[in-house]
């Protein structure tokens, strides 16, 4: 019998029927899915003998890591992803849809093959994961010794993986299940809020908590694009309590390497897991919050790019490679309350509008002196749309201007006061309407 060092990679007893009744009775027990996952994968590792075995999902971004075991310990933790691409076997899986192998690591290019060398595992064979006809998965084993894994090990381990596929997918089924049921408890709760009136700004906070709770997130931010090349944070919520500069009411300038920026420009979902040279006033505030990983989404309103809704965590490891299709397909939910939302606040800002008319309106017809009635339409647009001080002037012949009223709101210090003149010269506001109208 040869001895424990004279043993090759790979090398161990059949016992598929074994492990498939323990998977089994994981299943028919209604165990949770990532625990079915790692049973599968961890019967697949001791199955086959190998040091390492992973189960990966192929995601729309590259894979995501659902299961992993190792002897000692194992070397891609869940929840960690990769972007496809290179000569590296779960490429070669998703390409072609049939089992891969790789004994030689002559080009380690990609960042796949490069992660494995690290570990030291000098042999990989990885064949596909298919639920219900179509491409689910890889199962991934490797080995850190220098013999090859077995010539039947692709056999072997798609064999094994067929025969679990029925337990993957009942365990699929659940995760889809329960991701969609906590989306709806969350959006029915957000709906609840829209129609009960609840103002706006509770109402985008919900919004906020609700996607941070969903998707695992440590800080969750919504933001609503504006005309001067701005954010404007108008929801935020925090796992510590706490978001910090991220708070709602905060504004952020469009430009630099950021979320807020990349999101803007291409109207598509958008991640970071790296802050070290990002740029911008927004990645100096994430990078000060401790975050090490963020993904935003578009919101889009009546087919018009709105604003945007990012979560953030601070946690080592990124955030898993399916957070962008999970944060998309919630904000695309969430739209619709944010739509009437929208429609509330422009239909509420119309009502305040011709309500400050009437006002201005019955002044005049009593007869009032025209200061008077100046007055109240400079103040009524300084509370319309709320500002700190509203001023009304007059461009008189000489190229001067003449102030004709003035409203600060209760503790804002008039900068002009009635009757002061001042010339047009300069970059100001009174002097560019008067140069283009």
């Amino acid at each position: 019998m040869p001895s424990l060092q004279q043993q090759t990679c790979g090398d161990g007893i059949t016992g598929e029927q074994a492990a498939l009744r323990r998977v089994a009775t994981l299943v028919a027990r209604a165990a949770p899915p990532e625990q079915v996952f790692a049973a599968v994968t961890e019967e697949a590792g001791r199955l086959l003998g190998v040091d390492q075995a992973t189960m990966s999902r192929y995601v729309p971004e590259g894979t995501v890591v659902v299961a992993a075991w190792g002897k000692a310990g194992a070397a891609f933790p869940v929840g960690s992803g990769w972007s496809l691409g290179g000569p590296n076997v779960p490429t070669l899986v998703y390409r072609t849809g049939r089992p891969a192998r790789t004994d030689d690591y002559a080009d380690p290019s990609d960042l796949i093959t490069q992660a494995a060398r690290e570990h030291g595992l000098l042999s990989l064979v990885g064949v596909p994961i298919s639920v219900e006809g179509r491409l689910w998965g890889i199962m991934l084993v490797g080995c850190v010794r220098e013999q090859p894994l077995p010539p039947d090990t692709e056999i072997r381990l798609a064999a094994f993986t067929e025969l679990a596929a029925t337990a993957i997918a009942n365990a699929q089924a659940r995760v889809d299940l329960r991701g969609f049921a906590d989306e709806q408890a969350a959006l029915r709760r957000v709906a609840t809020l829209v129609a009960r009136g609840t103002p706006p700004g509770e109402v985008f906070a919900a919004v906020a908590a609700e996607a941070g709770r969903l998707l695992g997130a440590d800080f969750t931010f919504l933001s609503r694009y504006g005309a001067a090349r701005a954010a404007t944070i108008t929801g935020a919520w925090a796992r510590t309590g706490t978001a910090g500069v991220l708070s709602a009411g905060s504004r952020w300038g469009i430009g630099g390497r950021n979320l807020h920026t990349i999101v803007f420009r291409t109207g598509r979902p958008a991640r970071m897991d790296d802050y070290t040279g990002s740029l911008g006033s927004l990645a100096q505030a994430a990078r000060g919050l401790g975050i090490r990983s963020a993904v935003a989404a578009p919101i889009s309103v009546e087919g018009r790019l709105w604003g945007a809704m990012g979560v953030g965590s601070v946690r080592e490891e990124p955030l898993p490679a399916v957070t962008e299709a999970r944060l998309a397909g919630f904000t695309e939910l969430a739209a619709t309350a944010i739509a009437n939302m929208q429609a509330r606040v422009e239909l509420s800002g119309f009502a305040d509008e011709q309500a400050a008319l009437r006002r201005v309106a019955t002044l005049v017809a009593h007869g009032a002196p025209p200061e008077e009635v100046l007055a109240l339409i400079t103040a009524e647009a300084g509370r319309l749309l709320d500002t700190h001080r509203a001023l009304m002037s007059r461009y008189d012949p000489d190229g001067g201007a003449t102030v004709l009223a003035a409203w600060a709101r209760t503790g804002a210090a008039p900068l002009l006061r009635v009757g002061d003149r001042f010339e047009l010269w300069g970059r100001n506001v009174h002097t560019l309407v008067f140069q283009t109208s």
